[in-house]
């Protein structure tokens, strides 16, 4: 449900992952890109690598979304391993998120007409 009131419901999430099978810092680049592009395309993420950039094996992915409902955002959040795991090539090691809400009072603006 949205609330249209103004408010920014967003959420971050840091993912953990496996790369078994990776052998090199271009294979890891080329299989991450094409997650990063799912995630992006299917959820309508922003994604970044935000850790374990020197590891061939290992990544650490920062997603975040913003929506104009609660429910989106969790909606949104609890889908990041389902997408991520639909290649076999992918595992989740863990998942850390947080969801939280910006007043639309918080920007020190007007209220609209």
């Amino acid at each position: 449900m949205s609330s249209g009131d103004g408010r920014v419901h967003f959420g971050v999430a840091r993912v953990d992952l496996h790369l078994p099978g990776v052998d090199s810092l271009k294979g890891k680049r080329a299989l991450l890109n094409r997650a990063k592009s799912a995630l992006g395309n299917e959820l309508g993420v922003s994604v970044a690598e935000v850790g374990e950039q020197e590891r061939w094996q290992r990544a650490v992915l920062g997603v975040a979304v913003a929506a104009s409902s609660a429910t989106g955002v969790d909606r949104v959040l609890d889908r990041i391993t389902a997408v991520l795991e639909r290649d076999p090539r992918v595992v989740v090691l863990g998942r850390a998120d947080l969801a939280d809400t910006l007043d639309a009072d918080a920007s020190g603006l007007p209220p609209l007409p």
